[in-house]
């Protein structure tokens, strides 16, 4: 599971813990590991770390232990340019640090394609859950097809197919939105 910092609680990630699921979250504020990152800061050719085996305690007693892993921030406004993430997987070797960490900002793809599914989503102010449901099913899709004929569009002109949209999701809607007044 990948937290936002928001859900960054020793009682959250026992009951994630508890359930036999992996977590992995920024810590939000941590002035603990300053030391920490001052010494990997001093070692030549080192910028990331793993502290293993971190006790997680709830109500005074050991739950489960924990990595905190230490990574250079890619945010620049970050404070210490470091980004602490903690995890329960177990024994993050150093070599895998930047893996474990990438996947976190990998799901920001995910977030801004959720949010793009939201151009697509039609007005409706029904509380009927089938009425909401059909609503994204159908934005799903539209935005799946945009993503398609976008895709295509890139391939036919040899653009680059990660570079920005071709045929914006504005043009599309009224594209699709035109063609189904003239249908019917």
């Amino acid at each position: 599971m990948l937290l936002d910092r928001g859900f960054y609680s020793n009682e959250v990630y026992a009951t994630i813990h508890d359930r036999g699921l992996v977590y992995l979250t920024p810590v939000p504020k941590y002035e603990d590991d300053y030391e920490a990152i001052g010494k990997i800061k001093s070692k030549e050719g080192v910028d990331a770390a793993v502290k293993n085996d971190v006790p997680f305690a709830i109500d005074g007693e050991l739950h489960h232990t924990a990595e905190f892993l230490y990574v250079p921030a890619t945010d620049e406004e970050a404070e210490g340019s470091y980004a602490v993430f903690v995890t329960n997987r177990d024994h993050v070797a150093p070599e895998e640090i930047m893996h474990v960490t990438n996947s976190y900002s990998r799901r920001w793809d995910i977030e801004n394609q959720y949010k793009s599914v939201k151009a697509f989503l039609p007005k409706t102010s029904s509380k009927d859950y089938r009425v909401r449901l059909f609503s994204f099913t159908f934005a799903a899709l539209l935005y799946n097809l945009w993503r398609l004929t976008d895709y295509l569009v890139k391939l036919r002109t040899d653009r680059e197919i990660r570079s920005p949209p071709v045929v914006t999701a504005r043009t599309f809607v009224r594209a699709v939105s035109q063609s189904l007044r003239q249908g019917g």
